[in-house]
């Protein structure tokens, strides 16, 4: 790790985690225990409520929840069902990821905002930040709640799966053959538990020091070594992912996406279809950037930053 970036974690992302940010549990809506993450910003602007990632969890936030704080807004941070301290709906010693549906992760947010973020919010004024699988959970949150959030940033949404080149007929027969044979709980093609292996060269993250720092937390804490995903995980995926593009018309919102230009993590058409379908939803690309854009090279992560920002500092000095 480079020393300019040890001491920025050192002397700004340390102190500010251990004097601004608490963190508790509540009960989502089916009784599952959440884990959550608060910073309560007291001259607020707005609350922004971030919703992760696969096998993500708070650690891998602490830069942009901070830069969040810093330009004034509160932040919220829920770690969805079977993701760091939260209730697991499967239990496994490899801490796989397993869900149903991700109307469960919608109903996760929906608690998190009834129970927790309402009640600690100073303005009341809610924004939504939602990465990659977040970002579809996020997207199908915006097409049923409509009024609950005045703006959203999908960074990097998966609005459609990268199968890797195989047809969306096989992937359908292999979720259907997954629920008469009842093997939603085995890991899909290419999914394996954790193995404490340093993959940067394989990673969506473009920045080394940010990598190490959320590798060296998941090496340090069992809760954090979420990381491949079930059968049934990946056919909720596909099903929410197409549930999202159908009724896109249906936000009502402004939507900023933020795509990369060199995602290999997910298919970027479904971001373009989502722009076509809903006029709503603008549009930003960063060429050259991969998946990760908040840990992308110096300049597009700090052109992200500043778009992201300029995007919620309209609506925070308009609405």
């Amino acid at each position: 790790m480079h020393e300019a970036y040890r001491r920025f974690v050192e002397e700004e992302i340390r102190p500010w985690l251990n004097e601004h940010t608490e963190e508790g549990y509540f009960e989502s809506f089916d009784g599952r225990s959440i884990h959550y993450h608060a910073a309560v910003n007291p001259e607020e602007k707005a609350s922004v409520v971030i919703v992760h990632g696969f096998c993500e969890f708070f650690g891998k936030y602490h830069e942009t929840a901070y830069r969040f704080y810093q330009a004034g807004y509160s932040v919220f941070f829920l770690e969805l069902r079977g993701h760091g301290k939260s209730e697991r709906t499967l239990e496994s010693e490899d801490q796989r990821v397993y869900v149903e549906s991700f109307n469960e992760y919608v109903g996760d947010i929906h608690s998190f905002r009834e129970k927790v973020v309402l009640s600690a919010s100073k303005t009341g004024k809610l924004f939504l930040f939602a990465h990659s699988m977040g970002g579809a959970a996020g997207a199908m949150y915006l097409e049923r709640y409509p009024d609950d959030f005045v703006c959203a940033v999908l960074s990097s949404p998966m609005l459609k799966v990268d199968y890797g080149g195989i047809p969306d007929p096989a992937i359908d027969a292999l979720a259907i053959y997954t629920r008469i044979a009842d093997l939603g709980d085995r890991f899909a093609p290419g999914q394996h538990e954790w193995r404490g292996e340093d993959q940067f060269l394989k990673s969506s993250c473009m920045d080394r020091d940010r990598y190490e720092y959320q590798f060296d937390q998941r090496m340090e804490d069992v809760h954090y070594q979420t990381w491949g995903g079930t059968l049934a995980w990946a056919a909720a995926a596909k099903r929410a992912t197409e549930a999202a593009l159908k009724d896109a018309a249906l936000v009502s919102v402004p939507v900023l996406i933020a795509q990369a230009g060199n995602d290999a993590m997910v298919d970027n058409e479904g971001q373009n279809e989502f722009r076509r379908q809903s006029n709503m939803v603008y549009l930003v690309r960063f060429r050259g950037a991969e998946h990760e854009l908040f840990n992308a090279d110096r300049y597009n992560r700090e052109r992200w930053y500043q778009t992201v920002l300029n995007f919620y500092r309209i609506f925070a000095e308009l609405v």
